[in-house]
């Protein structure tokens, strides 16, 4: 019942707050009733009147009393005032009067000994009541304390939440205190939040050194298209929540969501770093094209510029949005077109390297070589014969076997529904992938999609290799899945798992079957 009663006054308390932060006017009484200021009516103004004897009861029933919506200052209603509810951002309430709803203090002090006939709510604040005080109803304290006199009176439910009851409450009240309430995620009165900030720009660093080509890639794509980034990124936002909720109805696609979260958390780190090289990229451009070409130096340019807006009060969130949308939209826009020309790629590995294709066919009407049966042995200084194998073929990126993957994880998570072998799923995956391999070098999945798995020196992968390569895979996903992404990245198209085994994932033509 404590927790049900302070979640009640939480959802008061952002709901009052917001409208204050949204400007939006408490609801105004009739013309003809008295406002005195602050909007409050005393009970000796309801009581003093030419004829008081002869108003009536209707237009008594006509009075009510205004709400107070107070930020950024201090509200004081008197013994003899009343109001309706009281709301205070960042100051403090002394209440001797009476309330006839809600007392919702945030980021201040309370001081209450008169009478509140609704809740009390003091959010990252105290309050204290004097022995006239009463509270008709409940008491919440979050992030504060109550010091409440002996003869002060309670009716409801008293609930303190206090940092010592909630680790880590104590820091977050300093930063909901000078950052969230001020629409800022950088305050600069808050050490914490500046450790985050430098761990965070070492990442970047990191994700800079580790991966220049990806990340040139998405500075391209915001260079190139800087509008239809920001709007694929919107969309991206948009899609993702309906996306999990149809994966979630079906009840085999729940594997595939934490594959999703790890994508979106990736390509949003990659698209911060983007946007902040491509921020310092227009500070340092025109000095000259030697230190324009630093990516040390147009990251730690963008990152000053960033990190200087988002100490700016309103200005510093909507930057910090905007950014994070920006830099998805150009990350997921680099990989289509990553996509697209892994798609549009030659046929075969061999036309690439100026060789003749491994499936030649005679042209019509041409005669074909004779067969001879004795062994052709080259001649002295002559070019041995070229032998084409499957490790020659066109290499395979992330999005092929993404897909792929995406149809395993269907089939795989139908049977073990269908089994009552839920618990068992990873199990079963990783037996499926590792007979699969052995037997085919591919998977249900990469023969519908004409893909194989074969090692880099083109001998049959075998037992060993693709049990190899199965262990590994847990090595690539525990990085929060970095080493799958990295066959979209690296220019050997290998993934850690690959690098570890020795293999390499190509493109089967269709005139060879996989079945």
């Amino acid at each position: 019942m404590k927790l049900e009663s302070a979640i009640l006054n939480v959802s008061l308390v952002l709901t009052l707050t917001l409208q204050a932060a949204w400007g939006l006017d408490a609801p105004q009484p009739p013309a003809d009733v008295v406002q005195p200021e602050l909007g409050l009516i005393s009970r000796a103004d309801k009581e003093v009147g030419t004829n008081a004897s002869a108003e009536t009861e209707e237009e008594s029933n006509q009075k009510e009393f205004r709400d107070i919506v107070k930020v950024g200052g201090d509200v004081v209603l008197k013994a003899d005032q009343t109001s309706k509810d009281v709301v205070v951002v960042r100051g403090s309430a002394t209440i001797d009067g009476t309330i006839e709803g809600d007392l919702v203090v945030v980021l201040g002090a309370a001081t209450v000994n008169g009478t509140i006939k609704g809740d009390m709510v003091v959010v990252l604040g105290s309050a204290k009541l004097g022995p006239k005080a009463e509270v008709k109803r409940g008491a919440t304290i979050v992030g504060g304390k109550l010091d409440a006199d002996p003869e002060a009176k309670i009716g409801g439910q008293r609930v303190e939440i206090t940092a010592a009851k909630v680790p880590g409450l104590g820091p977050l009240t300093d930063w909901f205190k000078h950052g969230f309430f001020l629409a800022r995620p950088l305050p600069p009165q808050v050490g914490w939040v500046w450790i985050v900030a430098i761990v965070m720009f070492l990442i970047n660093l990191l994700l800079c050194v580790m991966f220049p080509r990806p990340i040139q890639a998405c500075i391209d794509r915001v260079e190139k298209n800087p509008i239809g980034s920001f709007f694929s990124g919107i969309l991206a936002l948009i899609l993702f929540s309906p996306l999990a909720i149809l994966l979630v109805a079906t009840g085999v696609g729940i594997v595939i969501i934490p594959f999703l979260v790890c994508a979106l958390v990736v390509a949003y780190l990659f698209g911060k770093v983007a946007v902040y090289r491509y921020a310092g990229l227009q500070i340092v451009r025109p000095m000259s094209s030697a230190v324009a070409q630093s990516a040390l130096l147009t990251l730690v340019a963008g990152t000053v510029i960033f990190y200087l807006l988002y100490m700016v009060p309103v200005i510093g969130f909507v930057v910090w949005g905007v950014a994070g949308v920006w830099g998805l939209g150009a990350v997921l826009l680099a990989a289509i077109g990553s996509f697209r020309r892994e798609r549009t790629s030659p046929a075969s590995g061999a036309s690439n390297s100026g060789t003749a294709p491994a499936f030649a066919m005679p042209l019509a009407g041409s005669n074909p070589p004779p067969i001879s049966a004795e062994p052709t042995v080259p001649l002295a200084g002559s070019n041995p014969p070229i032998i084409t194998t499957e490790s020659t073929l066109p290499r395979v990126g992330f999005w092929l076997r993404f897909l792929a993957s995406v149809l395993d994880l269907l089939l795989i998570g139908t049977i073990s529904a269908w089994m009552h072998l839920p618990r068992w799923f990873l199990i079963l995956f990783g037996i499926y992938h590792l007979a699969m391999w052995t037997w085919k070098g591919t998977t249900i999945g990469g023969i519908v999609l004409g893909i194989k798995v074969v090692r880099v020196d083109g001998r049959p992968l075998g037992f060993a290799v693709a049990l190899i390569r199965c262990l590994a895979s847990v090595f690539s996903a525990m990085a929060l899945f970095v080493g799958f992404f990295w066959a979209g990245w690296s220019r050997e198209k290998q993934s850690w798992h690959d690098k570890i085994a020795g293999t390499i994932v190509v493109k089967v033509p269709k005139a060879m079957s996989l079945v």
